[in-house]
């Protein structure tokens, strides 16, 4: 079972802290929150009723929270928060390639073996001051309070069995963002289809299966169709935040902002545990059950498959920079951020 510290997940200037007691003088306020998944999703149960129950138990009750499930402000939650309809959102950047195509960095394969390494990773990089939220979130209007990376993806699938680079030759496979370009290095064919979405997309045979992770199988009813996955390979995974607009942010009081941004450093750590534990857990639990099938490869064969996935971040960069981002500048301080853990 996967353990971790928070001197393992020191994250920048992220250290143990506790929430203070009750705040003095905080004004009531209740924050609109917007976020595209359902209200059971644990990134609802886990992340952002987390967040706000610390946020609430900081001010004594002063602070609430407005929360628009399943996009019902709108799909594209940068969009909403950003033009005001709400104060704070959880961003899904694989969803939205359009409005965030740096933070995409953190899903290149190769970088991380655990949700806790890609997240600190994450970290350096989105807090304030950091190369993404310079390049990107900064411009936009908005301040990441609190960001996560899952484990690694598997390629994951309904009948057909992967056992070597060449069974993923044809496969349609989920593939949202940066993973896109990952599922196409091997071989597959990359699919965008939201996690909502993805049942019917098997359902319908517009997918063979996807990237996946089986801690999330149970949550959206897939536990019944995603019968095999592949394990040994470096994948990469997807990455979300929760954010505030900076607008709405800068006009609080210094004592709210800092009750918020300790919120939110706990929230870091606190996911990336969460986030490893239950995926280690929903895959043994699969497999006990008979309903998930593991495909170790082999020592060699995950070679080739990791060999195939190195230029991958180069690609990455090169279509950045094409754009007129700085795709070279952002890739190359994600690998220090990962180097550094190492």
């Amino acid at each position: 079972m996967f353990k971790t510290t928070v001197k393992a997940i020191s994250l920048g200037a992220v250290s143990a802290l506790a929430l203070s007691g009750p705040a003095a003088a905080i004004d009531p306020r209740t924050f609109r929150v917007t976020q595209v998944f359902p209200s059971t999703h644990w990134h609802m149960t886990e992340g952002i009723q987390g967040f706000a129950d610390k946020v609430k138990e900081a001010t004594d009750g002063a602070i609430d929270f407005e929360i628009y499930h399943a996009g019902q402000l709108g799909k594209e939650s940068t969009t909403v928060v950003t033009s005001g309809l709400a104060d704070m959102g959880l961003l899904v950047p694989g969803y939205e390639v359009e409005k965030l195509p740096l933070t995409s960095v953190a899903e290149l394969p190769g970088y991380y073996d655990t949700a806790c390494e890609g997240t600190r990773q994450f970290w350096e990089l989105a807090q304030p001051g950091g190369a993404i939220y310079e390049a990107e979130y900064k411009p936009l209007g908005i301040r990441p309070l609190y960001v996560m990376t899952l484990r690694p993806y598997e390629v994951q699938t309904n009948e057909e069995i992967v056992e070597s680079v060449e069974d993923m030759k044809g496969l349609k496979l989920r593939a949202n963002g940066a993973m896109a370009k990952t599922v196409a290095a091997v071989g597959g064919t990359p699919v965008q289809v939201t996690s909502n979405e993805f049942y019917d997309a098997l359902a319908r045979g517009t997918v063979d299966g996807g990237m996946w992770i089986s801690g999330s199988t149970k949550l959206v009813g897939l536990e019944n169709v995603l019968n095999h996955t592949v394990t040994g390979t470096r994948m990469g995974a997807g990455s979300t935040f929760f954010a505030i607009s900076e607008r709405v942010y800068q006009s609080l009081d210094p004592e709210l902002q800092e009750i918020l941004t300790k919120a939110g450093e706990e929230m870091t750590m606190h996911m990336c545990e969460y986030l490893q534990n239950a995926d280690e857990t929903g895959e043994a639990e699969l497999v006990e059950e008979g309903k998930l099938t593991v495909h170790p490869l082999s020592d060699e064969e995950a070679a080739r498959w990791n060999e195939m996935l190195l230029p991958v971040a180069q690609q990455w960069a090169d279509e950045m920079d094409r754009s007129g981002r700085p795709g070279t500048e952002i890739l190359n301080a994600y690998k220090e951020a990962a180097d550094a853990i190492e």
